[in-house]
């Protein structure tokens, strides 16, 4: 299977470069926004948020910045990261699937 994958991604580099590029600009924008929510929380001083957001970047660093009106910057990063990182992951498939 894995075989299969490596073959057919390196046989069409013109598809599997651009895909890649998405999917990098969306892991750096996710883990960029959730860096952002955690000195967003340690400045209000909310410890354990800003914290475990320092250490687990986006996994708490969304959920702070959806419930906490004053991490709109951070927030928006995330999303526009998340929504790269799907959109690499489904081209992916599609790459996969047609190819």
């Amino acid at each position: 299977m894995e075989h299969e994958i490596l073959k057919v991604f390196l046989a069409n580099q013109w598809l599997t470069i651009p895909i890649f590029i998405i999917l990098v600009i969306g892991i750096t924008l996710l883990w960029f926004g959730g860096l952002m929510a955690a000195l967003t929380a340690l400045g209000n001083n909310r410890w354990i948020w800003g914290l475990s957001s320092l250490v687990l970047g986006p996994i708490t660093g969304l959920p702070y910045a959806l419930i906490y009106k004053e991490a709109d910057y951070p927030k928006s990063l995330m999303i526009k990261g998340l929504l790269c990182l799907l959109a690499g992951l489904a081209l992916s498939l599609v790459a996969w699937a047609i190819v």
